[in-house]
């Protein structure tokens, strides 16, 4: 409003002095133009150059957004792989750790098996070196079962049973363990010929017969921590194989919360409880 009127205040002046304008005046209203015009072009640029710093600060604002959003995705990506890396690695670990516990149970039953061999070569070297003699006859009324003589001993019928086991003589396998519960009935290792019974149903291809034997083994020796946890994973997978798999969780479940540190309770874990 200050510069229209400097510039029209002279013209004002002129009109209301009839327009009787002097050299003087006239060059006094050419410099006051002058110096308006050179007034707006001053503040034009002011105005230019403050638009100008605008721009400039926001261009710098929207780079350093932009800057900000890169390095927030690089951050996003690498925790995303970082996270990736770190669940795969945990998975690997506890896969791990679960076959070392699974050798580590096998190795438990291998050694077993071992000192059940030694047992038996001790028998058979005993047995060799006795000479050979007549059993007794029972007194009246005498009910303790008898021993025949030249018999082998429990840890003898147990290694030649399992030995058939292992060659997959199923049937010969099962009567060398039938054999020793029938004569040992009170044998350590009661337990695992039982569980191996059962096995030999299994792979004589008895699926039944092998899931009745593996119940009978939780039913009698529930206390048997190698052979109990054992039993009722294997029954678990047969009801498993044969798509019963609502009852086999119901055996896995059992599994783990009977024997939650077996190595079987870890298996049914990995394999067959997962979320």
């Amino acid at each position: 409003m200050t510069i229209r009127w400097s510039i029209a205040a002279p013209l004002v002046l002129i009109a209301a002095t009839g327009c009787l304008a002097t050299k003087s005046d006239i060059a006094l209203l050419q410099a006051e133009a002058r110096t308006t015009r050179s007034q707006i072009a001053r503040g034009d640029t002011a105005s230019m150059r403050a638009d100008a710093d605008r721009r400039a600060q926001i261009d710098r604002l929207l780079a350093v957004i932009e800057r900000t959003n890169d390095s927030l995705r690089v951050l996003t990506s690498r925790l995303a792989a970082f996270q990736a890396t770190t669940s795969g690695s945990l998975s690997s670990m506890g896969d791990q750790l679960v076959t070392l516990q699974a050798l580590a149970g096998q190795s438990a039953t291998n050694l077993s098996e071992q000192k059940r061999a030694l047992e038996a070569l001790k028998e058979q070297g005993i047995a060799a070196m006795s000479p050979p003699t007549t059993a007794a006859a029972p007194a009246p009324g005498d009910t303790t079962r008898r021993i025949p003589p030249g018999t082998p001993g429990a840890a003898t019928l147990y290694t030649s049973a399992y030995e058939q086991l292992q060659k997959g003589s199923f049937q010969t396998a099962r009567t060398g363990f039938e054999l020793l519960l029938n004569t040992y009935p009170n044998y350590d290792g009661a337990s695992s010929a039982l569980l191996h019974i059962g096995d030999a149903y299994k792979g004589a291809g008895n699926q039944a017969a092998a899931d009745s034997v593996y119940q009978l083994v939780v039913t009698r020796y529930p206390k048997a921590l190698s052979d109990a946890p054992a039993a009722l994973y294997r029954r678990g997978q047969i009801l498993w194989t044969a798509d019963k798999k609502i009852e086999a969780r119901a055996i896995f479940n059992r599994l783990v919360a009977d024997y939650p540190r077996s190595d079987e309770a870890d298996l049914a874990r990995l394999n067959y409880l997962k979320p």
